[in-house]
């Protein structure tokens, strides 16, 4: 093993490290073709995301709480199931309008999670119709295989 410069801190690091470790500078490799940097590039593996930069800290859960996407599941729920049909069983539209935006909010519990596109989607489609806010429901419950984003299942 053979100490390298570094080409932009100046600082001495192994040969066999992909990158400086002060200062992140790819290595440059000498080859029959010429000079040539390793197969790091800068901008390669943007959005590798949390799961990368947790490696060391926690990668068997989310951070998230699974009480609280529970929480931000049932509390809409039962908000438009019993606003909408008290508003339209009296025919008073304030009430049912009530309820129409608790459907709408059945989808902020992907937001929560980090899931934005399906948010967006249940959001506007009250939690899928509420099909899909109900087997959301069951995974977080019953099998508590519901995972976030980064595909960690939500454990606390």
């Amino acid at each position: 093993m053979a100490l390298t410069k570094c080409n932009e801190c100046g600082k001495e690091f192994s040969d066999k490290a992909p990158a400086c470790p002060n200062c992140a500078c790819p290595t440059i490799i000498k080859t029959d073709k010429g000079v040539t940097s390793t197969d790091i590039q800068y901008g390669k593996n943007i959005g590798v995301g949390i799961k990368e930069s947790m490696k060391g800290l926690n990668t068997t859960a989310s951070p998230k709480k699974r009480t609280t996407c529970i929480s931000l599941i049932v509390i809409p729920l039962l908000g438009f199931l019993v606003a909408f049909s008290i508003g339209i069983a009296t025919n008073n539209d304030i009430i049912a309008s009530i309820g129409i935006i608790c459907g709408l909010s059945l989808g902020f519990y992907q937001f929560y999670v980090g899931k934005v596109k399906i948010g967006i989607i249940y959001a506007i489609t009250f939690g899928g119709l509420l099909i899909g806010a109900l087997i959301d429901l069951f995974k977080l419950c019953a099998t508590k295989t519901f995972r976030d984003a980064n595909g960690f299942p939500l454990i606390y």
